[in-house]
């Protein structure tokens, strides 16, 4: 069964919004788009994965944990971790194009493009063996002893490999149940109850990662990151605030809702912390009993009273605000 679903990542969408709001010519410009490619082609390989395991069916007992974060002697993610009697199983997606090859003397991978262009990339196999000593360091605390597997998954079959390592098991994703199914015919490590609760400590030991404030990531400033609302529709900065919400002076167009996108940009970008002061310069509005009134729509937890009042997001609430706000705009 999956215990932990493969949930979107907010890191992407942040990292779209950070590019809207840095001037292009900004020497950290490129390097975002660059962490947003790597974030989108992650994303996209640790689809495929979650996919196999939601169109194949076990015939023995077992669970699933997507995107799973612990934390013992480090903090560290697993793509997936499939748990069953005969031990874990360490699976990591690796979604990189190209001619891939191993050099024989150092722990990096090396994909060579069409056009001759070559990249390194740690390798494989690095990973893997870090995540199973905080996996078996997590475990050790919790008086649990069992094997565990380590593969690497490549989500297409027609990659090149132009050489192989013999401590590293690559995947292609059809092959990872016939993979577990292998692993199933071992001999059991532990007892069907002991594993249901190897289950509930996994799935409570879970915390998601969270990557907000990214400007402060990237070593950018607050004040180097274009303000105002957004546009949807031509991608300007300053929408005015009119009477049935926010009309933009480029296009004309009205929308009633881009306030909501402008707070989500500020929690994501610069602070889950807000005052009805720096919404106001964030979203260039000088109405401060509008400003009240949009904060209080948003139904943010604050502390304080008056001037003095500071309201309070959180992972959970950009979430919630963000599957809130997209619904909205999509009916």
């Amino acid at each position: 069964m999956i215990v932990k679903e493969k949930m979107n990542s907010l890191k992407a969408i942040g990292l779209e919004a950070l590019l809207r709001r840095l001037p292009e010519h900004h020497p950290r410009y490129a390097d975002i788009e660059n962490e947003l490619r790597k974030t989108k082609a992650g994303e996209n390989g640790e689809q495929i994965l979650a996919n196999v395991f939601r169109q194949y069916q076990f015939p023995f007992e077992h669970y699933i944990f997507h995107d799973l974060n612990l934390q013992s002697t480090g903090k560290f993610q697993i793509d997936t971790l499939f748990l069953f009697q005969q031990g874990a199983v360490i699976l990591e997606m690796k979604n990189i194009a190209g001619r891939i090859s191993f050099p024989e003397t150092q722990n990096q991978l090396t994909r060579t493009l069409e056009n001759g262009q070559v990249d390194a990339f740690e390798c494989p196999s690095v990973q893997l063996e870090r995540n199973k000593m905080l996996l078996e360091d997590w475990f050790h605390a919790q008086q649990i002893s069992i094997p565990i597997h380590l593969a690497a998954v490549f989500p297409r079959p027609q990659q090149q490999f132009l050489n192989h390592r013999q401590d590293l098991t690559l995947l292609f994703p059809l092959e990872i149940p016939i993979f577990l199914r292998r692993l199933h015919s071992f001999h059991p490590a532990t007892q069907s109850c002991q594993l249901q609760d190897i289950a509930e400590k996994l799935s409570n030991a879970h915390r998601e990662f969270d990557p907000f404030p990214l400007s402060s990531r990237f070593g950018i400033q607050p004040s180097e990151l274009i303000s105002g609302v957004h546009c949807v529709n031509c991608g300007f900065h300053g929408m005015q605030s009119i009477q049935n919400g926010w009309g933009c002076p480029s296009c004309r167009n009205v929308d009633s809702l881009a306030h909501v996108s402008a707070l989500l940009d500020y929690f994501m970008l610069v602070d889950y912390r807000i005052t009805n002061k720096t919404a106001r310069q964030f979203l260039r509005l000088s109405d401060e009993q509008k400003m009240k009134r949009i904060l209080r729509r948003t139904r943010l937890p604050f502390e304080g009273e008056r001037r003095g009042r500071v309201y309070m997001a959180n992972l959970e609430f950009v979430r919630g605000l963000l599957d809130s706000f997209r619904s909205k705009v999509t009916k």
